[in-house]
């Protein structure tokens, strides 16, 4: 089973403060273009099926590239420049998007403007220059910012990651937008000003302009948004200001498992008077930690919810001891499940808490161990499964190896697999006796398009249970989410950085106010 970093998550509280009367100095607008051209320029190119496609202008090496996002693949660029005349030229092979891209326009003003051609599909475009920013700088504005409305963001430093050809990350900021489920690439224009994309790693025609805002301290106490869809470096429209949210997060903290193993955490808390209801987050099969990205969304999310959450490396994992195991048997989904269970131990020590609101979150693998945990433990509350199995091991195995685990989607039939999947019966780890057993409120969220774990067959044995009186369960299906409730078309993993966000974060935030878990407005 795949287990991507579960963009899930969740958020933090606190009243917004008072948007400012200061209007940030707007963006330079350079009286020259360098000579020779340097540096990274983005722009969008037409394609002749209609679509489009960023791409982005590389001056910097010894010969200049262009890129196609989000492929990693660099394409060597013939450059001619005469004075404020430039075109440039590049040629594909048999398998690349495209025989003969062509460029043929100015460069001044610092701006290159003109016609770009993608086999002989003619189009106007405007590159716009990007700048390096460092990672001291980018870490200063990880964090989360609510405007007045209630709305709130997730800022993250980019991870690096990529497969197959593509990013999956941007170059330097991810900004999560827990309102709409966008999930968006930043890209910088200069320290403190960045321009938002269209899709995960796709940035442009961009959707609207970031700038960071300082204090008279030099902290960063939020950030100007504008929607600007036609002229990005103007601003048509009013912007509007998000506060950052303060928050409090003890690093390094640690708590010992019932075997003795010692497990080192993360605890993110809103900084307004507790005691909090909080969350702990086990990890699906991938050997996570408690500052990767997922872990850090999630705090967001919950932070923007007023919750706390307990992130922690994975046994085996980062600074946690033990012995790091993928595989779901029985045996090790126990261990997994007593690591979750002393994260809520742990959690009962803080006063900061409130020991009676204390539940679980995890997605894939989780699926299996938060029952385990749920059903051994007196102090789990309530718990929500993203994108886990209700459906044995074996059964699982059975579908990732029909799916590819969403790697290709050749000759699948969700009916012809659910089909084969019921007459399998059950075998390995089974959950469901121990769903059985919970009397607490569980919230399944699954991706209709999921080529990792059987949803078809799980939404049939959890509505069985349902059925039976379990009416303390709730599900949602999003139709067009993947494994990681990326909005993709098929649930391939290939097509992740050309999602425009998440499709669960309105179903949740209803959950969590019905059983009363998010912070009071």
């Amino acid at each position: 089973m795949r287990i991507l970093s579960l963009t899930f998550v969740l958020l933090c509280l606190l009243t917004a403060c008072t948007s400012p009367t200061a209007i940030p100095t707007p963006i330079p607008s350079p009286t020259a273009t360098p000579q020779p051209l340097t540096g990274e320029w983005i722009g969008t190119a037409a394609k002749p099926d209609g679509s489009t496609a960023s791409v982005i202008l590389n001056f910097d090496d010894t010969s200049p590239e262009l890129t196609i996002e989000p492929l990693i693949r660099k394409w060597k660029l013939a450059l001619k420049q005469e004075g404020g005349r430039i075109s440039l030229s590049t040629e594909g092979r048999t398998l690349d998007p495209f025989k003969k891209i062509e460029f043929s326009g100015t460069a001044e003003n610092g701006s290159i403007t003109g016609n770009i051609t993608w086999d002989g599909h003619a189009s106007q475009t405007h590159f716009i220059q990007l700048v390096s920013v460092t990672e001291e700088i980018l870490a200063e504005y990880e964090g989360v910012y609510r405007f007045d409305s209630g709305r709130a963001l997730s800022i993250i430093v980019s991870p690096e990651f990529s497969s197959s050809g593509l990013e999956y990350f941007g170059r330097s900021l991810m900004m999560t937008d827990f309102e709409n489920g966008d999930l968006r690439s930043l890209y910088a224009l200069d320290d403190s000003t960045f321009v938002v994309g269209v899709q995960r790693v796709v940035g442009a025609p961009f959707d609207g302009r970031i700038q960071f805002m300082k204090d008279e301290q030099g902290n960063i106490e939020g950030l100007m948004w504008w929607e600007t869809p036609n002229d990005i470096l103007s601003s048509p429209v009013p912007s509007e200001y998000a506060a950052r949210v303060p928050l409090v997060i003890d690093d390094g903290v640690s708590y010992l498992s019932v075997d003795g193993t010692k497990l080192v955490g993360r605890l993110t808390m809103p900084v307004s008077a507790g005691p909090h209801a909080a969350f702990v987050m086990p990890h699906g099969s991938e050997a996570g930690t408690r500052d990767n990205f997922g872990a850090k969304v999630t705090a967001h999310y919950f932070l923007s919810r007023g919750i706390a959450t307990l992130n922690y490396d994975k046994r085996g994992v980062g600074d946690s001891e033990g012995i790091y195991h993928e595989s779901a048997d029985a045996a090790n989904l126990r261990n997994l499940a007593a690591d979750a269970n002393a994260g809520v131990e742990y959690l009962l020590t803080r006063p900061e808490i409130d020991a009676q609101r204390i539940g679980l979150i995890g997605g894939s693998q989780a699926g299996w161990l938060i029952p385990i945990a749920v059903a051994e433990s007196e102090h789990v509350s309530f718990f929500v499964i993203i994108s886990g199995p209700v459906a044995s091991t074996l059964q699982e195995n059975i579908f990732s190896n029909y799916t590819n685990d969403g790697e290709s989607s050749e000759n699948y039939d969700d009916e012809e697999i659910t089909r084969k999947l019921r007459s399998l019966g059950f075998g390995g780890f089974n959950p469901i006796p121990y769903l059985a057993e919970l009397t607490q409120p569980g919230l399944w969220l699954w991706g209709g398009v999921d080529k990792s774990v059987p949803v078809t067959f799980s939404r049939e044995n959890l509505q069985v249970l349902i059925d039976g009186g379990k009416d303390n369960f709730e599900y949602q299906v999003f139709p067009s989410s993947d494994h990681g409730l990326n909005v993709t078309p098929n649930g391939l993993f290939s097509e992740m950085p050309y999602s425009p966000g998440l499709a669960l974060y309105g179903p949740l935030t209803e959950w969590l106010a019905k059983n009363n878990i998010s912070a009071k407005e």
